[in-house]
């Protein structure tokens, strides 16, 4: 039962005998004796050792059991005299009974979740377990002799949309105590039982003849079938402009600037070889990176604009907007170190955070689809390229210091990677004919939000009512992951299953140290994932579904369309998981907005959320602030278990 405990024992033989317990596989602090008081759900063993070697012992699963929840009332209806209404109720809990009432009752025998109900009255269910009775709320069963069945007046049209847009389906019809199925090519559709059916992201899969059955106690109706088409741009349409785009910022480089490199860390050419050792060459961490710097310091005015032709073909409005606003959220930094640096870790100096120079707000304006507009600007912003803060540290933050670099030759038929990087940011995306990979993908953010003020003042701790120019590099998907948690706690049995044991002090998928070394060494789990896709409820899978988006969706068309063709396929989703670990507050992980307009945003650190699925792994982790000590910061993942840098490696 919640807020109790379990005595977990082992019995062993041997001489000098120590013990280890296990939690879902992690090892529990200070757990080494020979019995352990559980108080969390998940699956423990115990290692025990002597001197004659190790010994592990079975699994023991603890549940923890509440009170039900009753997450779908009963509803009331008006019946044909002679028939009978289904009446149903749907709750969470373990080990549920069930007694209905009519009136107040008890109904001999209706002790399922089900009741059919043909008497008029008020009808009530009672949900019981050891935890705990929630009662439902009345429908009343009214019977009338002049109910008919149902008659469609308004049939659901056809439609075609773009993958990645919505579609909704909808039917109008006559008639008393409607109920409604939506089928997709004959096969009912789980959970559409509305007037309105609505694919919030339409892909592939989702295309097909739809129709609707309409139904009351007087008899049913079926609607038109009609075809739902999704316009799926072809994995790797968008590969030949790439290509030229990149070409032609080749031939604006000198010999020098586009000499194959020796060296997997130079910034003096953007070609590399077509290697692990070259592709792995990216870090979260400020300071240098390999291929050329996206400065007029390292580039001729018409370089930078061929250089950024390319970033405009191969990313989507979105996500050169990220990429913008990542790189203005970095010259804050600059500014800030200027300024003295934060009041904690990292910050090297004492004056005041919250203030410092201005921010460029990117003169980088993304096309209006993604595709084909080149950038209007040339340098988004004069950029810190080094000296000493008061507090004697290097400053390696500013606008300035991002690169761009070729893995392989640009080619439309041959595998070759785009690289666009720098503190905070990793595009990683492998073109190869047909096929896209946009992984691994890094994007993290310092200061999460900012104001900048008439007079060019930054201020970092701003709320909703700060004046000034609003930055928020990474709302979408802070917003995304802040929906779907909020929505998991709001359920009982979906946080208890989606909790993971243990702090997350960075995401756990990422670059380690000034590369992806750690790339082939990676074991992503297979137990203790959190909650699964199928166990829960409707808005917690349109969460999930809206943060994969926000992270693929800045992407170009054609890679975004295929890889969430892949991750949002019903097959995937319904092996998809998702984990939450909680931040310093000790209650739950904490996504909110404005982070540091709060009195205290530290108790935010350490909040953690993962997406968890065959293919596709997104993680998010609240961090303490480098600059700014005192404040938290973001750090995100998203990688492709089978497809990192196209799978070549």
């Amino acid at each position: 039962m919640a807020g109790s405990n379990s005595v977990l024992s082992v019995v062993a033989s041997g001489s000098s005998l120590t013990y280890q317990w296990y939690l879902a596989g992690a090892a529990i602090s200070g757990a080494t004796a020979a019995t352990y008081t559980a108080s969390d759900a998940g699956t423990y063993y115990v290692v025990v050792t002597s001197s004659d070697g190790s010994v592990t012992s079975a699994n023991a699963v603890i549940t923890v059991s509440s009170a039900p929840v009753i997450t779908a009332q009963p509803t009331a209806a008006t019946i044909l005299t002679g028939t009978s209404q289904t009446l149903s109720v749907t709750a969470d809990g373990l080990e549920m009974g069930y007694q209905w009432y009519k009136d107040g009752a008890a109904i001999d025998g209706a002790t399922h979740p089900t009741y059919a109900a043909s008497a008029a009255g008020s009808y009530t269910v009672a949900v019981t377990n050891t935890a705990g009775t929630v009662t439902s709320t009345a429908a009343v069963i009214a019977v009338s002799s002049s109910v008919t069945a149902p008659a469609i007046n308004v049939q659901p049209v056809a439609q075609t949309v773009n993958a990645g847009a919505s579609a909704t389906l909808w039917v109008a019809a006559n008639g008393v105590s409607l109920s409604y199925q939506w089928y997709r090519n004959g096969m009912a559709i789980a959970g559409a039982t509305d007037r309105l059916y609505k694919i919030n992201t339409t892909n592939a899969n989702s295309a097909g003849d739809y129709k609707v059955t309409v139904t009351n106690t007087a008899g049913a109706a079926t609607s038109t079938s009609v075809a739902l088409k999704v316009n799926v741009i072809s994995a790797g349409a968008n590969t030949p402009a790439v290509v030229n785009a990149a070409n032609a910022f080749l031939a604006t480089l000198s010999t020098d600037q586009k000499t194959v490199a020796t060296s997997a860390t130079s910034s003096t050419t953007v070609l590399f070889d077509y290697a692990l050792a070259n592709a792995n060459q990216w870090t979260n961490l400020p300071g240098a990176r390999h291929g050329l710097r996206l400065n007029t310091t390292t580039l001729t005015a018409a370089q930078l604009a061929a250089a950024n032709v390319v970033i405009a073909k191969a990313l989507s409005a979105t996500g050169i907007t990220l990429l913008n606003e990542l790189r203005a959220a970095d010259q804050v930094l600059a500014g800030g170190m200027a300024a003295g640096g934060g009041a904690g870790t990292g910050g090297g100096g004492t004056g005041m955070p919250g203030t410092g120079t201005t921010p460029p707000d990117g003169t980088f304006t993304p096309p209006a689809d993604g595709t084909g507009v080149p950038p209007t600007g040339t340098d988004p912003g004069a950029g810190g390229i080094g000296g000493a803060g008061s507090g004697g540290l290097t400053l390696d933050y500013g606008t300035d210091l991002y690169s761009i670099a070729f893995v392989g030759t640009p080619s439309a038929t041959s595998p070759w990677i785009l690289q666009i990087a720098g503190h905070h940011l990793a595009y990683n995306i492998t073109y190869n004919t047909g096929k896209v990979s946009a992984t691994p993908n890094f994007v993290g953010v310092e200061p999460p939000n900012w104001t900048v003020a008439t007079d060019g003042t930054v201020t970092v701790t701003s709320n909703a009512a700060s004046a000034g120019k609003a930055h928020a590099p990474m709302e979408k998907q802070r917003a995304a992951v802040y929906n779907l948690a909020e929505a998991i706690y709001a359920d009982s049995s979906t946080s208890a299953a989606a909790k993971l044991t243990g702090t997350f002090t960075d995401v756990i998928m990422g670059a380690s140290g000034n590369s992806d070394g750690n790339f082939k060494s990676l074991v992503y789990p297979t137990s203790g994932r959190g909650v699964q896709y199928s166990a829960m409820n409707a808005k917690q899978q349109s969460y999930v579904r809206t943060a994969i988006e926000a992270w693929v969706n800045t992407q170009a068309s054609d890679v975004a369309s295929t890889l969430l063709g892949a991750y949002l396929a019903d097959d995937a989703l319904a092996n998809t998981y998702v984990g939450y670990g909680v931040g310093q507050n000790g209650v739950k992980a904490d996504f909110s907005a404005y982070p540091n307009s709060v009195a205290s945003p530290l108790e935010a650190q350490h909040s953690y959320i993962r997406i968890d699925g065959p293919r596709v792994w997104i993680e998010f982790v609240v961090q303490q602030g480098i600059v700014y000590g005192t404040d938290v910061h973001y750090h995100t993942i998203w990688r492709d278990k089978t497809n990192d840098y196209g799978g070549s490696f």
